[in-house]
């Protein structure tokens, strides 16, 4: 387990053959998950921020109700920032977390919607899967883009390949900002990228050095693939100048077509990660 996580206020899970997870009450944030092989899969910045309000560098944090600057609100929205309330009732099961979030005087102040959002993660032997989910409690719709803005820890980003994404258009946000067609069967990182993939289906594979990870998701139809390359890095306060090498981003997303929700619908979002 994560030996950068020292906050008391955590839910810790352990599988039956052995893996864990441990998910923050700080933005409902999945900050490790150790598969029962013994591999942390997750990168956490050893510089990360864990003070209230902040936004935690690495793990899973939940971009809502905005990916990016797609809007008015800060970056990324604010679900990351706030403190989420654990869920009771799993019937004593260590392999399940649940957290929730409503809207408060803080929240209304920068987006005026009643909301009611629970995260739920459920460990596995061989994967974790992450489901996010949010009820329009409100009288009027709102619009909303999301991520689950996962980094994938790796030993070296040069050994690294990610396969599923050929042929899918994506919009390159770093060299000029207009939308491709991929077309490379196994996508290398060889330097600073930050790619949001439309319509994609199907899984992604994670390879590095025969390890393997499948990536899937479901209700989230994008992905966003991001490394900041060296330069980038070196300027971001909470990474390592090195930590560019150590960690992939691979993200469930709703991008190109943001979702309406009407009063009191409710949507759902969830992203699967095994071992291969």
């Amino acid at each position: 387990m994560n030996s950068l996580i020292k906050d008391p206020d955590v839910m810790r899970l352990v599988s039956p053959g052995g893996a864990s997870a441990v998910v923050l009450h700080h933005g409902a944030h999945l900050a490790s998950w150790t598969s029962a092989k013994g591999m942390e899969n997750i990168y956490l910045s050893e510089c990360a921020d864990f003070s209230p309000g902040s936004a935690v560098r690495g793990g899973v944090p939940i971009c809502f109700p905005q990916f990016s600057i797609l809007g008015d609100l800060p970056l990324h929205g604010f679900f990351r920032n706030q403190t989420w309330i654990p869920v009771t009732g799993n019937g004593g099961r260590a392999d399940v977390a649940r957290l929730r979030l409503t809207d408060m005087a803080e929240t209304r102040a920068i987006w005026p919607q009643a909301f009611e959002a629970e995260l739920q993660v459920m460990l596995a032997d061989d994967g974790i899967e992450i489901a996010l989910s949010a009820t329009n409690t409100g009288s009027s719709a709102f619009t909303f883009t999301a991520a689950l803005h996962t980094y994938f820890r790796v030993n070296a980003i040069e050994n690294v390949t990610i396969r599923g994404l050929k042929d899918i258009r994506y919009l390159d946000k770093i060299v000029d900002n207009a939308v491709h067609t991929e077309t490379d069967d196994a996508l290398r990182i060889d330097g600073p990228l930050d790619r949001v993939y439309y319509d994609a289906t199907g899984d992604r594979i994670l390879e590095e050095s025969g390890r393997k990870l499948r990536i899937s998701a479901q209700g989230m139809p994008d992905t966003v693939v991001w490394n900041p390359g060296p330069e980038r890095c070196a300027t971001i306060a909470d990474l390592p100048d090195d930590a560019w090498r150590h960690f992939v981003c691979i993200e469930a997303a709703v991008v190109e077509q943001p979702i309406s929700l009407a009063p009191g619908e409710t949507w759902r979002g969830i992203q699967r990660l095994t071992e291969v």
